[in-house]
């Protein structure tokens, strides 16, 4: 009998609140960035058998946005589970732990003010920060610091493949609504990649971009089919493609 196997789409979320006090909020182009996500696939007549998501704000918002796009083309709407292994890392604990010695950064993340992300200097500043934050974070020399260490973080994302896999057995076509550090990590791990690696990764990922996978059902392993998938945001819905 031929081994069962599935294709898994990771999406990144849509567009946060990067900037604001309040991160975990879409803004109004996400949303509108998921809808297309949807609608996206409903003209491609793409099954949804599940989706799969974190349990933050700006996951539970895309898939609502993601449905609404989809609408009811293909009959009943798709089964939804949370699965927190799926949430983004904190990457405001991380910069904070950075900014133990830096001044200007402990000022900055107490009272934010809000990034203009059209702003390509003032975008390549804050990424320079967080890439710097993040190295903190992967050195494994202050893990004391961390409420959730980089080894815990590696450790729950290769759980929330677990807690997949258990969905894989039941369906043909899974969707894993998620963040740009699960992504690249499991990204990372199909290729054997070097920790290093994550915020390049990460960087280049954009918002309702689609990420797939090719795993068999009786086994962990995953064969990485696409990366970054963009397409859909190309010609007249350039305006929608962000990255942060």
């Amino acid at each position: 009998m031929a081994k069962k196997r599935t294709t898994v789409s990771l999406i990144r979320h849509g567009q946060a609140s990067f900037g604001q006090k309040n991160y975990d909020q879409l803004s109004p182009l996400g949303m509108q960035q998921l809808e297309h996500v949807g609608a996206h696939l409903a003209q491609r007549e793409e099954q949804i058998d599940v989706i799969l998501r974190g349990n933050l704000a700006r996951h539970e918002q895309s898939v609502d946005a993601l449905l609404r796009g989809y609408g009811s083309s293909a009959g009943s709407s798709p089964d939804v589970v949370e699965v927190p292994e799926w949430n983004e890392f904190d990457h405001r604990a991380v910069m904070h732990a950075y900014a133990q010695d830096h001044a200007e950064l402990r000022a900055w993340l107490a009272n934010p003010k809000p990034i203009d992300t059209g702003s390509r200097a003032e975008t390549q500043q804050v990424m320079q920060i967080f890439r710097e934050a993040v190295v903190r974070w992967q050195s494994g020399q202050h893990d004391a610091d961390y409420a959730e260490s980089w080894p815990q973080f590696l450790a729950r994302v290769d759980q929330a493949w677990q807690t997949t896999q258990e969905s894989i057995a039941m369906h043909q076509n899974v969707l894993v609504l998620t963040s740009g550090g699960p992504i690249s990590l499991s990204v990372m791990a199909s290729l054997q990649l070097p920790a290093e690696s994550l915020i390049s990764l990460n960087k280049r990922l954009v918002n309702g971009g689609f990420t797939r996978f090719l795993v068999a059902s009786e086994q962990s392993s995953r064969e990485l089919l696409s990366l970054n998938e963009q397409q859909h945001f190309g010609g007249k819905f350039q305006h929608l493609l962000t990255y942060i």
